[in-house]
């Protein structure tokens, strides 16, 4: 088994300060490929990124592939039960050993020339093994397949980091882990099962766009206005002045768009659920009656789910889970599943209904937002003005024990956060 020992290194005279400032960042950072590749070097190759979910590979077995930056990776669960995040390379001529996005198998055979690797990263077995003579044996132990050196997982969700030093997964994940909690709240269980199947969409704009759309409040009324002129009776306002609805700076990249506050004045449940009425689930309703006392069932009912960005590249969309793989330095792949709830069929259909409807190939939100996305890529080509402006909400931003928040949600405060993260990284600051 062979792990990660050493990442590449950026030269020191890049000066991350030429590009991003407290209120606005160069265009540069969404179309230089140099610096896509150093985005590629540090935060996808040095930090912690998420990769998949527990339910996605429950049995012995059970892998799915994936990508971290651009290192194509095996997340399996052993025959041992560990799971671990495995390089998809064959350490003899470097083919791609796994092709499905899923499946189970005790073993990954190399359709090139035919070695053999156990679930746990293991070479097992080598053709005509003979023809290497007797040195090969004393090293054949050396070229299972790599492994990312740290794998670790909050509640389900797992996360690989390819370099064997750097902060822990809670480090990482800082006031973040409130998100993933107030998700899983909404369960019975206490879990969620993400085995519905990835919808996939082709960005044709940065990975930074995709992601940091996602957490800005102030696009809504505009990109997707037909849409809120639909469902306008069964939700709340979505113009700024008119709800006590908070943006906020997690810090560490991670920023949300929380609307617990408005749920809480409204006191009404599901809202975030259409609102549904209790009668309408009454096998979920009874579930959490058991699992909680009444004051918190209610609670949590009312205020719903969380819509937070956890740095880099995973997104909590309410009852939706998204997360981004960069492509290329205009392209992304944003993957997005619904999150159901184990046991709760019923509410598991109407789940995945909903999700279609938000973000399905039709679906009413994601197609504004990739059009928005190829919009602004195809907007940078003209290089002047040279800067894109961050600045709303700046003077207003407070900070509190939850971060920095701003009660205005069209502010900023939520990209303005991920770009200090960002420079931190990329520009290597301590």
């Amino acid at each position: 088994m062979t792990t990660i020992e050493s990442m590449p290194t950026q030269s020191d005279d890049f000066d991350v300060t030429r590009i991003v400032q407290e209120d606005r960042v160069h265009g540069s950072v969404y179309t230089s490929p140099e610096i896509f590749q150093r985005e590629l070097d540090t935060i996808f190759r040095t930090g912690w990124v998420y990769v998949a979910h527990e339910s996605e590979v429950s049995e012995l077995g059970d892998y799915v592939t994936r990508v971290i930056g651009k290192d194509p990776i095996v997340v399996s669960r052993g025959k041992d039960g560990e799971i671990r995040v495995l390089l998809n390379r064959c350490t003899h001529r470097a083919n791609k050993l796994c092709n499905a996005e899923k499946g189970n198998a005790n073993s990954y055979r190399c359709p090139y020339h035919g070695w053999t690797f156990s679930n746990d990263g293991s070479l097992t077995a080598v053709p005509m093994r003979n023809g290497y003579g007797e040195a090969f044996q004393k090293v054949k132990s050396e070229l299972g397949l790599a492994q990312a050196p740290r794998v670790d997982s909050y509640r389900g969700f797992i996360f690989a980091s390819l370099a064997a030093e750097g902060v822990s997964l809670t480090e990482h994940l800082g006031r973040s882990t409130k998100a993933i909690d107030r998700l899983l709240a909404l369960s019975p269980t206490g879990t969620i099962d993400l085995r519905a199947n990835w919808m996939k969409h082709h960005h044709h704009a940065n990975w930074k766009m995709v992601v940091e759309n996602n957490v800005d409040g102030y696009h809504a009324l505009f990109t997707h206005a037909s849409v809120y002129d639909a469902v306008r009776p069964a939700k709340v306002s979505h113009i700024p002045s008119k709800v006590d609805v908070v943006v906020r700076d997690l810090g560490d990249g991670h920023s949300e768009i929380d609307y617990s506050a408005e749920y809480r004045k409204l006191d009404d449940e599901f809202i975030w659920y259409g609102r549904t009425k209790r009668e309408k689930l009454p096998e979920y309703v009874e579930a959490m009656e058991e699992a909680y006392p009444e004051g918190e069932l209610h609670d949590a009912l009312v205020v719903g789910p969380p819509h937070t960005l956890i740095w880099p590249n995973l997104f909590l969309a309410e009852m939706n889970i998204m997360f981004v793989e960069p492509i290329a330095v205009n392209e992304t792949i944003a993957y997005t599943t619904a999150a159901l709830f184990p046991g709760q069929d019923r509410m598991n259909q109407k789940t995945l209904r909903r999700a279609e409807g938000a973000m399905g190939p039709a679906g009413f939100l994601i197609a504004d937002d990739g059009e928005i996305g190829m919009r602004n890529q195809a907007g940078l080509a003209a290089e002047e003005p040279e800067w894109l402006v961050l600045a709303r909400g700046l003077e207003t931003d407070v900070e509190d024990a939850t971060g920095t928040v701003n009660s205005d949600k069209s502010a900023e405060t939520p990209q303005r956060g991920f770009y200090r993260q960002w420079a931190k990284v990329v520009g290597q600051e301590s």
